[in-house]
């Protein structure tokens, strides 16, 4: 019944705390993901839960050693009571010794936690990213640092062992002492008739369960600073860390969006301090289609993070129909917008259940219906189980225009009011950026789209476009506008149709 029932009990309480690790990590904001590796947050919910687990084992002994001790020292007590304050002149040493150690074993046991999480972090980047290391040749380099992560593991595991093994043996010897000191104090005592023989046989048999219930105290401290590293961990990288903040936690929804944007003297800056937009203004009117252009760091993605509300805007405010976006519901103003991203990220499942993310409910026939509108039917059908066909990780099985296209699909499913398109067709192929390019241009019209440009061609296509440069607003108008003003993207424009600059922007 105790393995069974602890062991049960263990178990639901690793499911039960990663679930709830899981649930906080979908709530915490993306600054978070941006400053940790995921191979370190995922040794949490695997390392860090796992030692969390054996806090159940340690139940019975928790019980069983104090009641052992305390109701053994009450027969020596009732028995010959000069030998108990013999025993109590040992306890207190044994206490302390098992305190001390217990101390020790939680440091030691963090530091293999912070090394696990470590080892565990260059483990994921090194599988995700194998095409890089072979393409460089850094096979070698790769396999030496991480054999120094497992061998400062090993060293790390290997001092918490000590720790671990020098405790059992320190309470052995303070409980040996203890005794033969009482025994000694018997011996006396017998010789002045002062204690029998069967007493002194029922004294050395309380002392060993004294010894015992320490023993059993002992593992369980031991066994409480390992699970008390793990849970500082638990809580300190996940639990603790503040929400994704919404400092207005809006719930209006809007009955008939038409899908106007403004930003009104946007400003923000970032936790650690870094500017990254100064008093950004703009509009974009139902169904228009604006691009944002400029170097690498203007300021271009974080404008979209605050579209979506990843953030919140330092100063100013951003509209939607005339609202601010901070009276919206944002689970109904992201619902609101259709994303489609610069690197297509597909999770590792079947091709309709990529598609269905965006609307989880959708029917068989509106998985089909976004898919020809992101043209992506005709090779959908080409797969082996059409739109069951899976994927494998982060869609590996596709090409990058295909990818592209199952995104689109998966963007228009929900029927959005806005796009936002990080210049979905800069890392592709020709015939891919082509396929890709016709697919956007039949969906566009009607729709507001917010584009994120990195290419002069793509630009172009807009009927507005805003140039940025170290988050301030320097030029705005259509093309044919800016080309005539002759400023910065003009000269950047000219400089690429005369062939001494490349077409990206950043």
């Amino acid at each position: 019944g105790q393995v069974y029932f602890l062991s049960e009990a263990a178990a639901r309480l690793a499911a039960n705390l990663r679930l709830k690790l899981f649930q906080k990590l979908q709530r915490l904001p993306i600054s978070y993901f941006n400053e940790r590796r995921s191979g370190s947050i995922q040794s949490v919910l695997t390392n860090d839960v796992n030692v969390y687990q054996t806090a159940v084992t340690i139940i019975r002994d928790s019980i069983d050693g104090p009641i052992k001790a305390v109701s053994a020292f009450v027969a020596i007590v009732v028995m010959q009571w000069q030998l108990a304050l013999a025993v109590i002149v040992f306890l207190p040493i044994m206490a302390a010794a098992i305190q001390r150690n217990g101390r020790k074993m939680r440091e030691a046991q963090r530091q293999v936690q912070e090394d696990l999480a470590e080892l565990n972090g260059m483990t994921q980047e090194a599988l995700t990213g194998t095409r890089v290391i072979r393409a460089f040749n850094a096979e070698d380099r790769i396999g030496q640092r991480y054999a120094s992560l497992v061998e400062t593991t090993l060293r790390s595991q290997m001092r918490a062992v000590r720790r671990l093994a020098s405790l059992r043996p320190l309470v052995e010897f303070i409980g040996a002492t203890a005794l033969a000191a009482v025994l000694f104090l018997c011996g006396v005592l017998a010789m002045r008739g002062s204690l029998h023989v069967a007493d002194l046989a029922a004294l050395i048999l309380a002392m060993d369960v004294i010894n015992q219930g320490f023993r059993n105290l002992g593992s369980v401290n031991n066994t409480y600073g390992q699970v008390q590293a793990a849970a500082d961990r638990i809580y300190g990288q996940v639990l603790d860390v503040p929400e994704e903040t919404v400092q207005s936690p809006g719930r209006l929804r809007l009955d008939a969006p038409k899908g106007r944007i403004e930003f009104r003297e946007v400003g923000f800056v970032y936790p650690d301090g870094t500017r990254a937009l100064e008093r950004v203004s703009f509009a974009i009117e139902p169904g228009q289609c604006l691009a944002l252009v400029g170097p690498s760091g203007s300021g271009k993605s974080t404008i979209a993070d605050l579209l979506l509300r990843f953030y919140e805007p330092t100063e100013g405010q951003i509209l939607f129909d005339g609202v601010d976006l901070r009276e919206l519901d944002v689970q109904w103003l992201r619902s609101q917008i259709g994303v489609v991203p610069q690197q297509t990220f597909l999770f590792a499942g079947t091709i309709a259940e990529n598609i269905r993310l965006g609307a989880p409910d959708a029917t068989v026939e509106e998985v089909r219906e976004a898919a020809r509108a992101a043209h992506a039917e005709p090779f959908i059908e080409q797969m082996p189980q059409g739109y069951d066909t899976p994927l494998g990780e982060r869609g590996i099985r596709l090409s990058g225009g295909e990818m592209q296209r199952i995104a689109i699909a998966r963007a228009l499913i929900r029927r959005p009011r806005i796009l936002l398109l990080d210049e979905a067709t800069s890392n592709l192929d020709a015939v891919s950026e082509q396929a890709v390019q016709e697919a956007l241009e039949e969906i566009l019209p009607g729709r507001t789209t917010l584009m994120i440009a990195h290419r002069l061609t793509t630009a172009a296509r807009a009927d507005r476009l805003v140039m940025l440069r170290k988050g301030e607003v320097i030029e705005s108008g259509t093309h044919q506008e800016l080309l005539a003003s002759g400023g910065a993207y003009s000269r950047m424009f000219n400089a690429f149709s005369s062939g001494v600059a490349d077409e990206r922007i950043g």
